[in-house]
C-alpha cells in the first residue's frame, strides 16, 4: 500500500467516523441529553454564506454564521445560560468555532483559506459537558 493511498484511506475513515458521530447525535433529536432548542436557518446567500439562529426558551441563545468571503466560521453565544454554541464546517480538517467555557456574550471565529466554489456542509450545536449537545440539521454552504 503506497503512502498516498494510506493517507486517503485514513482521511476517508476519519471523516466517516466523525460524520457517524454527528449523525447519531443529530438523529437522537429531542431524546438526547442536550438542551431543548430550536434552530432556524437562513437561505444560502448568493456568495455561499449562511446563518443558523439557535433559540432556547423562546429567546435567541446564539448564532453560527458561515461567511464565504473570507472563509470564516463564527459562533456567537448571546445568552448566559451555561450552554456553549458551536459551529462546524466539513473542510479538511474541520473548521470549528466554539464558545463553551466562556461567559456570554462571547464570539469565537475560525477561518482558513479554502478551495473556492466548493460545497461544504455546515451545522450548529448548543450544549455543555454536563448535558450533551443538541445539533441542527446539516446544510450546504460554499466557499
Amino acid at each position: 500500500m503506497n503512502t498516498s493511498f494510506r493517507k486517503r484511506a485514513v482521511t476517508v475513515l476519519t471523516t466517516a467516523a466523525v460524520m457517524t458521530g454527528v449523525a447519531l447525535t443529530m438523529g437522537a433529536g429531542a431524546a438526547s441529553a442536550g438542551p431543548s432548542a430550536t434552530f432556524s436557518v437562513g437561505a444560502m446567500q448568493s456568495d455561499g454564506s449562511r446563518t443558523i439562529t439557535i433559540k432556547t426558551g423562546g429567546t435567541t441563545a446564539g448564532t453560527v454564521k458561515w461567511t464565504a468571503n473570507g472563509d470564516k466560521l463564527t459562533a456567537t453565544d448571546s445568552k448566559a445560560d451555561s450552554f456553549g454554541i458551536s459551529g462546524y464546517v466539513t473542510a479538511n480538517p474541520y473548521l470549528i468555532a466554539d464558545t463553551l467555557g466562556h461567559k456570554a456574550p462571547y464570539t469565537d471565529t475560525a477561518h482558513r483559506d479554502l478551495t473556492e466554489n466548493k460545497t461544504y456542509t455546515f451545522w450548529a450545536c448548543i450544549g455543555n459537558n454536563s448535558v450533551g449537545l443538541t445539533c441542527s440539521d446539516v446544510y450546504n454552504v460554499t466557499s
